[in-house]
């Protein structure tokens, strides 16, 4: 038996590397963080059997000891597009600071955004399994292992804390999967994760004013202003901060095949450490927020701030249009237990249990250039845990059909919730089905509801400095997403 012929790897690696450009460059999304939607098949049965089943290449993500069950070159290439549904309902009168048309949310008021180019996104995947003896199978995988994206109305009330949020991290995997024995096989992944976050908000200088010095403050620089002694306080503004950085990481699985038609995986993947990401934090520039500024350094400030418990030189340096910014981020390790049972010759049954614990995960950016923090968000994460159901059913001999259940529990509580971080306990509903018109060829789709709990936000009154906590808002943040998903599996 030639277990690999030259021809075929030959053919794999030019289908391979000409998807791993356009793979690297693209976006990823997921509910929470993490993503679990790796393959269109995985997509439909909700992440059930993620560690077990090894029904294409992108078990080496979940567990590259299952990548012995290849005996061909296989490469797996995935197209998925999400949309989102991102909304707010404010949960009292007078909700959020008073825009600079001065209007403010009102109870049950409703503030949605669902449509525009940006509230959808496409995701791509790229898969590769490669059997090298009849032991030893190498992998390569390129995809999103974490993301999160949201999009508010432009004057919604928690603008101050977050009008966007965009999160994509791109895990490039290199691994292998030995067989030890004809039921055990053991596998490791090296890793390179690439990281970028980016937060929109609405800088509003009135409820900043208000919170840097005593009460009346506000009332003060505005007589000021009227009396030509100082610049009006600034419109609001946009501000955006940007990071980039990069971790490396290992994973580690294990696959028991008790009998032939039963099959139980376990992996480990531990904490990233995203030490040293840096970035940049702008805050648009206009004439009012320049002529703040310069008032800030000194003139009536310099005389009248020690008073107000004001350092405005401090103040202004905090306001330039354009500052280097950093951040360390710890994330989730991955610890996942998959079950997969061959029930009938129609019928697979799979299951997982999946716990990640974000305990060690902190928000926090400064400036690099001071040290001073731009922003502390308490959050007190916690470990999350999700259970999946799902099933494969034959119903042709060349169509089989898909389905799938999982629910997860949230990382943050009411307490501390952010409206750029929805997180909350979610469910995942998916349906699919593959169709195989050769041995060597297999296409699939799917679609999968991302269903995420409403929860409460504006609760979290601990965010530093409190100039930039966003003003007091109280409401509701819902976000859900749906997936649908196409792949192609080729065979050498």
């Amino acid at each position: 038996m030639v277990f690999l012929q030259q021809s075929s790897l030959r053919r794999a690696c030019a289908v391979a590397f000409s998807m791993t450009a356009f793979t690297l460059s693209q976006q990823a999304f997921a509910g929470a963080t993490a993503n679990d939607n790796q393959s269109t098949m995985g997509i439909a049965t909700a992440g059930a059997g993620q560690a077990a089943e090894a029904s294409d290449a992108a078990v080496i993500f979940f567990n590259p000891a299952a990548l012995t069950r290849f005996k061909r070159v296989e490469v797996l290439n995935v197209a998925s597009i999400a949309t989102f549904k991102n909304d707010y309902t404010s949960s009292q009168n007078n909700d959020g600071p008073p825009t600079d048309s001065g209007t403010q949310g009102s109870a049950g008021q409703f503030f949605s955004r669902k449509d525009g180019y940006d509230s959808a996104l496409f995701i791509p995947g790229l898969f590769v399994a490669v059997p090298v003896t009849p032991k030893l199978v190498v992998g390569f995988s390129a995809s999103g292992s974490h993301g999160l994206l949201t999009r508010y109305e432009e004057n919604y009330p928690g603008r101050g804390s977050g009008r966007e949020s965009d999160l994509k991290i791109t895990r490039v995997n290199l691994g292998f999967g030995y067989k030890l024995t004809p039921t055990l096989s053991v596998g490791a992944n090296g890793s390179v994760e690439r990281y970028f976050q980016s937060i929109k908000l609405r800088v509003n200088f009135r409820d900043a004013v208000s919170k840097l010095g005593p009460p009346g403050t506000v009332a003060l620089l505005d007589a000021a202003a009227a009396a030509n002694l100082a610049p009006p306080i600034p419109d609001e503004t946009d501000g955006k901060l940007r990071v980039f950085g990069k971790a490396f990481n290992v994973q580690a699985g294990l696959l028991w095949e008790p009998t032939e038609k039963t099959r139980i995986g376990v992996s480990y993947r531990p904490k990233s450490k995203f030490d040293g990401n840096q970035g940049e934090l702008t805050i648009n520039e206009n004439g009012q927020t320049a002529a703040f500024r310069q008032f800030l350094r000194g003139g009536l400030i310099g005389l009248a701030g020690p008073a107000l418990g004001v350092n405005g030189p401090q103040a202004a340096g905090d306001l330039e249009p354009n500052q280097q910014a950093r951040q360390n981020i710890t994330l989730a390790d991955e610890f996942r237990l998959s079950f997969f049972h061959h029930y009938s010759p129609k019928l697979d049954l799979m299951a997982t249990y999946t716990y990640q614990d974000y305990t060690d995960t902190f928000l926090r950016y400064e400036r690099i250039a001071t040290g001073r923090v731009i922003q502390d968000v308490p959050q007190n994460f916690q470990v999350t845990e999700s259970y999946r159901i799902g099933l494969n059913y034959k119903l042709y001999k060349r169509l089989t059909l898909h389905a799938g259940y999982a629910q997860e529990n949230g990382a943050v509580g009411d307490d501390l919730r952010i409206p750029i971080l929805p997180d909350n306990d979610r469910r995942f509903y998916g349906i699919g089905a593959s169709y195989s018109p050769s041995r060597d060829t297999t296409l699939s789709v799917a679609y999968q509801l991302l269903d995420v709990d409403a929860g409460a936000v504006g609760n979290n009154k601990q965010v530093t400095p409190v100039e930039v906590s966003g003003g007091a808002f109280q409401g509701v943040a819902d976000l859900d997403a749906q997936f649908y998903s196409f792949s192609l599996i080729q065979r050498f």
